[in-house]
Formats: C-alpha cells, structure tokens, sequence
C-alpha cells in the first residue's frame, strides 16, 4: 500500500468480500509480509517464514463458510508515526447452509505495517489482530444466541455493582463520599 489510510478498504474488501479466489490469494501475498503474524478470538497465526501461507489458508476457509459476506467500513485512523491501522467495520458473515439470518456483527482490526523490503515506497502488514464484543463474534457465528449472550453481559454488569458495594462496605475500594456515608 503506498497511502494506507485510503488503500485499507479495498485491502480489506480483497481480502474477506471478493467471489475470486484469486484475487484474495494476491491480496495476502500483495499486502502481508511473509511472516505476517495473526491473531483472532477464534484462531491464531504467529510469527514464521511460511505464516502467510497459514494466514491465507484462514481467508479461504472464511470464504469456504460463508460464499456471500458483506462488509463495510466505518472508519479508518492511521498512525503514520507508528505505522499502524485501526479499521471499524461491520459484516454480515452468513454462514453457508445456516438457516439463520446473518446478523451484523462489528469489529475493530488492529494492523501494524512496515516498508517492504522489496519496494520501500509500499507498506505491508506485519501483524493483524481482530477484535471482537462476545455479542459481536456470537452473531458472526450463531446469532440466535446474541440475546442470551447480552443478558450474561448484563447480569456481569450487575454482579459488578453488588460486588463493588460490598467491597466498598468492607472498606476495600470506596470513595471519600462512600467513606463519609459508612461512618
């Protein structure tokens, strides 16, 4: 990528969303360093000399699952200071034989480039990390069970609060006002 801020959607669209297997086998060899080195909640691709070759693998079986996945781009910040990324988007990963509507699910993907060793005026990417809320990566693979997954979230929250007053009670955390009240 020689502008990565404006280059990263169709990277990224090259990568998850194209119908052609080779488009997407240039774009991992295009834009990934050889030892490119990835991480997601569901898998995992570290650091060697044939991890491209591992990380294309994982973007083929993604098309494998799902034939039709649509995908758009929120937003996009680019650290020129660092080299690094940060893309929001929002898919909709359908899942093939699923009787299940696809839900949108949102994640935020966290690259870090560097210049290419072949072309110094091209950036590629090194490392590749994809971030997901549990209700987010649920919808991506069974959506049905998003609305469980939220009240277990909200029942953390809950259980959050009652244990932070109890704590507090004890004298463990508590602000000036709660110490003021106790007393």
């Amino acid at each position: 990528m020689e502008d990565p801020a404006r280059e990263i959607e169709h990277v990224i669209q090259s990568l998850t969303a194209t119908s052609d297997p080779d488009v997407q086998k240039e774009a991992v060899e295009r834009f990934y360093a050889p030892n490119a080195e990835f991480r997601h909640p569901l898998c995992t691709v570290p650091s060697s000399p044939t991890s491209r070759d591992a990380l294309l693998g994982i973007f083929q079986w993604y098309r494998v699952m799902s034939p039709t996945i649509k995908l758009e781009t929120r937003s996009v910040t680019y650290d020129s200071q660092k080299d690094e990324l940060f893309v929001e988007c929002v898919q909709e990963f359908h899942i093939r034989f699923s009787p299940f509507h696809p839900a949108p699910s949102r994640l935020l993907v966290h690259l870090k480039l560097k210049r290419s060793d072949t072309n110094p005026s091209l950036h590629v990417i090194t490392y590749h990390e994809d971030f997901y809320h549990p209700e987010d990566l649920t919808a991506l693979i069974l959506p049905p069970l998003v609305p469980i997954i939220r009240g277990m979230l909200l029942i953390g929250t809950i259980a959050s609060n009652i244990n932070s007053r109890i704590g507090a009670f004890f004298g463990l955390w508590t602000t000036r006002e709660e110490d003021r009240k106790n007393k």
